[in-house]
């Protein structure tokens, strides 16, 4: 019988280090402002030559896990809650308009069935839960750090009032995406004006224990950022596209 098993390839020595040096920054073994251990201490440490250590930690410091200083050793850069949001962060910028249309159909799907029972099941605790993060937004004035916290846990206080542990869950496992979306929202699309409009609108229909109010008012808050964020991504895209294009002629006629 023939087998359809695919043949597993060792990993190269570099792409073992790197996998060691990361999970020791996500285990918390490593924070930031931390040094590395000095090159013969991690060539004794993981049984290799300078050459592989050399270009494992070249490899991180490229994409900003780890900052090299001459004269004063490598250390760590970033958290790995930081670390882990970058390549959603990256997936989202290389992402078609397509595939970030699919995210704005899930976030719908879920959301809209959680606003749902949040509107019929909310206690006057969850409600005011919901305003408290809505003022926090309100008080951020501008996109950044404080916003975008504030933005996501109004939303993820529509979900603790929806009463559903399952439905929670999901919104919980895109959680990074979702702050991803967000952290590209802030910076693309602009102010949070539409945005406090359209969350007063979802919780005004909550207070009314109007479901299909909420639901509709959610579904127009998601659609319309989700719109104006694909228009920019793909810009964007096309720009970059261009621009390596342009690159690319111009090394050839060199």
């Amino acid at each position: 019988m023939k087998s359809n098993a695919t043949r597993i390839e060792r990993k190269r020595l570099t792409d073992q280090i790197i996998d060691q040096i990361i999970s020791m920054i996500v285990d918390k073994k490593l924070r930031p402002g931390d040094k590395l251990p000095p090159e013969p201490m991690l060539m004794e440490q993981f049984g290799v030559g300078r050459s592989s250590v050399r270009e494992a930690i070249g490899a991180l410091s490229l994409i900003g896990l780890l900052t090299v200083r001459p004269g004063h050793g490598t250390q760590v850069s970033i958290s790995s809650e930081e670390f882990l949001v970058k390549p959603l962060r990256w997936g989202m910028m290389m992402m078609g308009g397509e595939k970030v249309h699919e995210l704005v159909e899930a976030r719908i799907v879920i959301e809209q069935a959680m606003v749902g029972m949040a509107t019929e099941r909310a206690t006057d605790e969850n409600v005011a839960e919901i305003k408290f993060y809505q003022n926090q937004l309100k008080a951020a004035k501008k996109p950044g750090r404080r916003a975008i916290q504030a933005d996501l846990s109004f939303h993820n206080a529509l979900a603790k009032a929806s009463h559903n542990s399952v439905l929670r869950r999901f919104l919980v496992e895109l959680r990074q995406p979702l702050r991803s979306w967000m952290e590209q929202k802030a910076s693309f699309v602009g102010g949070y004006d539409m945005v406090v409009e359209q969350h007063d609108a979802i919780l005004n229909a909550i207070e009314a224990h109007d479901v299909e109010r909420a639901q509709s008012a959610l579904r127009e808050h998601l659609e319309s950022v989700g719109e104006r964020l694909t228009a920019i991504l793909l810009e964007r895209q096309a720009k970059q596209m261009d621009k390596s294009k342009n690159q690319r002629e111009m090394q050839s006629s060199q």
